[in-house]
């Protein structure tokens, strides 16, 4: 039963999030739909964030770590490959979209390294491999606010 229900949530929370997929044919509707995904990677980064700092403070046990961790990899690739199969509509489009790309590939692999420490019982260190987020953060959320 609690896999159903976990399921079930994950349906509804998906169905609240506006998900930046369809055409963009114009690049306020593209700048948007980077927005969009600028943001959604920013909470995969902050839940990875807290996560990481929790497991350092031996709060959080190694197996869900490693499976929170995993999730939040998982979704930073997702959106990357969302965002990236969105056909930019101008040359000025192409250079957002090189700028989220780039970050969202920074966080990707900051993730990466956070899921294979945590993978490999590295759990009272994550808050310290963690720190490169931070800047990732600061970045996408700089992002966010210049497309506002």
């Amino acid at each position: 039963m609690r896999g159903a229900a976990a399921a079930a949530l994950a349906v509804v929370m998906t169905a609240c999030v506006p998900h930046p997929v369809g055409p963009a044919r114009t690049f306020g509707k593209y700048e948007g739909k980077a927005k969009t995904t600028a943001e959604s990677a920013l909470s995969a980064v902050r839940n990875a964030q807290l996560v990481s700092d929790a497991a350092s403070r031996h709060r959080l046990f190694g197996p869900y770590v490693s499976q929170a961790l995993g999730e939040s990899e998982d979704a930073l690739a997702g959106l990357d490959g969302t965002f990236g199969s969105i056909q930019p509509p101008s040359a000025e489009a192409d250079t957002l979209r090189a700028e989220l790309r780039g970050l969202l590939a920074a966080a990707e692999d900051h993730l990466s390294d956070l899921r294979v420490a945590a993978r490999r019982g590295d759990i009272a260190h994550l808050a310290e491999i963690a720190r490169p987020l931070e800047a990732d953060a600061a970045h996408l959320d700089d992002f966010v606010a210049s497309h506002e």
